[in-house]
């Protein structure tokens, strides 16, 4: 209940000739006046749906103290305004000692418009009161729901840096052997017979390769793509794994409404098909993760919208759009029950929520309004029962001058994630001295396999031993670094390049599997040394080695 309303009373009241009286004169200056006469009544009523003032008729001052004690040490019971109403002075002692905190001194007619104005004071009181509570507890929430996202955001961090570094290998495995059967396959003669596709699955029928050999590419085919399916969910985990982070940047809101569709299939899959309808859109400005809360958030309550079990009968659609002003527009929209006309101008109020008790805080819609408006941006809802809803969030385009892609913002690192991009079949360029340093020896020994056939690849899993081999006078093309080794960090072997051979320094590319410490985070926010997201599948990693030899620094090398 907000200040704004007249601040309700409820009236504990006795059985005295006096209580008619103060009855009558709240009734007089109050708009919303509840009595009760039963004891066991107000404390239930204080306890499901705390007044904001409670007034005690205090004609029995033992029976009323009482009262008083008993309300305030029941659970909640500090929240209340207890005021106690008296015609005797000498009460009032009493009053304060059983914890009531104002009371009104009612002295016969003549003193009416004294107690009315008091009163008056009284009520504002309270209204203030009540506010004040209502924005603490909805501070409270959000501290909880913040301490509640930060902590989902360090554990995805976690879990997707401990399947990043098997899943890299085990990519850049599948990539390998995919390479040589192919190789092999090729050279058998075998593609010469096959039709439909690369390395069809053989049928036994004539309408594919038989060999066993295609029948293998067949099969890792398979396991590629099941493995860059499993690198895409790791890939959305990241989107929330930076939710402690401020920083506002460019931001594809495609990407990352696909981002927010991978995360909610669970949700989704049972109640609906996804449909997007995506136009060319600019960058907006904003942090990537607070947008993907906003537009989780939406996805979410657009499939608790729809009953499970009639997935093919009902749509989630989303649309991305710009305005004839300019604005980004997104809009969700599903099939779902809707929204009653009622409820349309509360569901963007703190703790109001539709759904059972238990299944949310109704902070949802809150704070993501709070988080768009902070954007410069506005929610909208159109809804009707039984006709589904849209939400459109409408946000301001960035500036033409920062509609560049994040990793070419002013000092953060260049990401380099997986790409479908495959590798040539042939060197692009001369062999070259590749050092790969990782302390995951099964990805260490699985980049060199990819790398060999083009270039000369030193693995080791210690980036002291790769220090002692530089000041001893090696030199290599390209430095392959993981960022967080156990014995000596990519960051500690960086800065010892810097004193000892500044050359190979900048032929450095930092691996990560995506979990950033503070320190991390501040170090790659101030080098430009290339970075490479794990897993990475081949394509992308011999682009990357190709573009780092070919820099006019590879001359400065010992030979």
């Amino acid at each position: 209940m907000g200040c704004a309303e007249p601040a309700a009373i409820l009236l504990l009241r006795g059985r005295a000739a006096a209580s008619d009286r103060f009855e009558a004169l709240l009734r007089r200056h109050v708009p919303d006046v509840e009595v009760v006469r039963d004891p066991e009544r107000a404390l239930d009523r204080c306890r499901r749906e705390p007044p904001p003032a409670l007034a005690v008729d205090w004609s029995d001052p033992a029976g009323a103290a009482a009262f008083c004690m008993r309300a305030r040490a029941q659970p909640g019971g500090d929240v209340v305004l207890l005021l106690a109403i008296t015609e005797r002075e000498e009460d009032v002692e009493g009053i304060l000692a059983a914890g009531a905190g104002d009371f009104l001194l009612v002295r016969g007619d003549g003193a009416a418009a004294a107690a009315a104005a008091r009163l008056a004071v009284i009520r504002q009181r309270a209204a203030r009161d009540a506010a004040s509570r209502q924005a603490l507890a909805q501070a409270q929430a959000r501290l909880v729901l913040a301490g509640r996202m930060a902590s989902v955001g360090t554990l995805a961090a976690g879990v997707a840096h401990e399947i990043n570094n098997p899943l890299a290998f085990v990519i850049t495995n599948i990539d390998a052997a995919m390479r040589r059967v192919g190789a092999i396959d090729r050279r058998s003669g075998a593609s010469d017979r096959r039709s439909g596709g690369p390395w069809p699955r053989s049928h036994g029928d004539g309408r594919g390769s038989s060999s066993e050999l295609s029948e293998v590419l067949a099969l890792l085919e398979d396991a590629r793509e099941g493995a860059e399916r499993v690198r895409l969910i790791v890939r959305d985990l990241h989107t929330f794994s930076r939710a402690g982070d401020d920083h506002r940047g460019p931001v594809d809101v495609r990407r990352v409404l696909d981002s927010c569709v991978h995360m909610a299939m669970n949700e989704i899959r049972h109640r609906a098909r996804v449909a997007r309808s995506f136009q060319e859109v600019p960058p907006v400005e904003a942090n990537e993760p607070r947008l993907a809360q906003v537009f989780l958030n939406l996805i979410v309550n657009a499939a608790q919208a729809i009953p499970e079990g009639r997935a093919e009968q009902n749509e989630i659609e989303l649309r991305a759009r710009c305005d004839a002003a300019g604005w980004v527009v997104v809009e969700v929209r599903d099939t779902g029950t809707g929204i009653a006309k009622e409820a349309l101008g509360r569901i963007f109020d703190p703790f109001y929520t539709s759904k059972e008790e238990g299944e949310g805080l109704g902070l949802g819609l809150s704070i993501s309004q709070s988080i768009v408006a902070a954007l410069g941006g506005r929610i909208e809802v159109e809804s009707r029962p039984g006709a589904g809803s849209t939400f459109r969030v409408v946000l301001p385009a960035a500036s033409a001058g920062d509609r560049r892609t994040p990793a070419a913002a002013e000092g953060a690192p260049r990401w380099l994630h997986a790409s479908s991009k495959p590798a040539a079949a042939e060197p692009a360029a001369p062999r070259r001295r590749i050092l790969v340093i990782d302390d995951e020896p099964l990805l260490a020994r699985a980049i060199a396999g990819t790398l060999e056939p083009r270039h000369e690849t030193i693995a080791t899993a210690s980036a002291r031993d790769a220090l002692a081999r530089i000041r001893a006078g090696e030199r290599y093309d390209a430095i392959l670094c993981d960022l967080m080794m156990p014995d000596m960090t990519g960051m500690d072997f960086y800065a010892s390049l810097g004193e000892h051979a500044p050359d190979q320094q900048r032929r450095i590319v930092f691996l990560t599997g995506g979990a950033f410490t503070e320190r991390s985070k501040a170090f790659l926010a101030q080098v430009s040394a290339r970075l490479l997201l794990k897993p990475f599948d081949a394509g992308t990693l011999l682009s990357l080695i190709d573009e780092v030899v070919a820099s006019p620094l590879s001359d400065s090398r010992a030979t």
